[in-house]
């Protein structure tokens, strides 16, 4: 590829490594685990996380729109000096109200990303003059993130077994380092900025977010990607909380948990390699409903398996679907909306993944403290199965 290219590539590459090794990862094979050891239970954990979907929800096209109006680069450092706060604040918490606190700040922060830094690619590759596909990016972007993520689950599992806080407050600070690297390397030689005022820009990303919701309601790509993400995000919530509490009852150590994050981390790098080696161009739509089946199977799978290693490689194994579609989707809708509400769009989007996690983790908490883990995902996997069925159909 063009040396133009391959400077912007290996930037975003280095980047989105950081922003995965760091941060979220080094907390994700222990967060469940820290909250409930702070006396809360199955319920009150998914809430606590529910808080953070309504917080996206809320903050999702606004930060869209700053990052259409300002700069994908300021939106971006933005977010990850808000992931910090975050980290600190988490850490320094214990209570119910203060995990809240701590979720909110990073929910914001998360909105300043979603969009920004892949249309901050998009636009630079488009600036250059290229129209080609970027699933092969995108695949190798998650592969990055992946073992990014794997590293940082195992240290901060590590750290949890000195005490307890040391995973959020080293998250935190590589999460600050992230913000400065960014603001040294991101260069958006395709953005003409505009000389406004705060109340200026404000009305622009008014009119931004207005003209995107509209393109988003009326386009039919658009509104395939709203349904299936929304779909997606709901059934799986009982996994991504669960894990943690459902392997720990079965006779896994923290640090082990760290290990089994890094095998699913594997799991999903294998999807998102193979989502970057196979380009499907004609029948995306039907794939990314495919994929989400074969994600519900497993997921059942795993549940009636006999022994603990059986249950443990199905669990693993359905990581690989989840993997391959993270680039798939992305590719679909960055292909198909406009340069100039790009980082809006994708926002608009993402409301989906977080209606849908909302819902999915209140739904999910009440049948796992009622009935048990093991139900909320057979419950998750039907979900999984019956749904995309019926959307298959109906794009038929």
């Amino acid at each position: 590829m063009d040396t133009k290219y391959s400077r912007v590539i290996n930037q975003y590459y280095i980047l989105s490594f950081m922003f995965s090794a760091g941060g979220m990862s080094i907390i994700s094979a222990i967060y469940a685990s820290y909250l409930i050891n702070h006396g809360l239970n199955l319920f009150q954990v998914n809430l606590v996380n529910a808080i953070f979907y309504v917080t996206l929800f809320t903050c999702e096209i606004p930060t869209g729109a700053f990052a259409d109006v300002f700069g994908r680069k300021a939106s971006f450092v933005v977010a990850c000096s808000l992931m910090s706060l975050s980290m600190v604040v988490y850490g320094s918490s214990s209570t119910f109200a203060g995990f809240v606190l701590a979720e909110m700040i990073g929910a914001i922060g998360h909105t300043f990303r979603s969009g920004a830094f892949q249309a901050w690619l998009v636009d630079s590759f488009k600036y250059h003059g290229y129209d080609g596909q970027f699933n092969h990016i995108f695949g190798r972007e998650s592969v990055v993130n992946k073992v990014g993520g794997g590293l940082g689950a195992l240290l901060g599992a590590y750290l949890m077994h000195y005490n307890s806080t040391f995973p959020w407050f080293f998250a935190g600070m590589t999460m600050a380092v992230t913000a400065i690297a960014a603001s040294t390397i991101m260069k958006e030689v395709y953005f003409v900025r505009t000389k406004l005022s705060w109340k200026g820009g404000l009305v622009s990303m008014q009119e931004i977010a207005k003209s995107s919701i509209k393109y988003g309601v009326n386009d039919k790509s658009v509104r395939f990607i709203l349904l299936i993400t929304g779909f997606q995000i709901f059934a799986v919530q009982a996994l991504n909380m669960y894990w943690q509490p459902y392997f720990r009852n079965n006779g896994m150590s923290d640090v082990h948990l760290g290990y089994l994050y890094n095998g699913m981390m594997v799991m999903l790098a294998i999807g998102s390699y193979l989502a970057s080696k196979f380009m499907i161009r004609d029948r995306e739509g039907t794939v990314i409903v495919l994929l989400h089946a074969s994600v519900g199977l497993l997921i059942v799978c795993s549940v009636i398996a006999t022994g603990n290693w059986m249950m443990a490689i199905l669990f693993l194994l359905h990581e690989v679907p989840r993997g391959c579609l993270g680039p798939y989707m992305d590719n679909y809708i960055h292909k198909r909306v406009p340069s100039s509400e790009r980082a809006t769009i994708v926002s608009f989007c993402s409301i989906a993944h977080h209606v849908g996690g909302t819902i999915g983790l209140l739904v999910s908490g009440v049948v796992a403290q009622l009935y048990g883990i093991s139900t909320s995902w057979i419950v998750s996997g039907l979900c999984l199965i019956i749904g995309s069925l019926v959307v298959l159909k109906r794009r038929k």
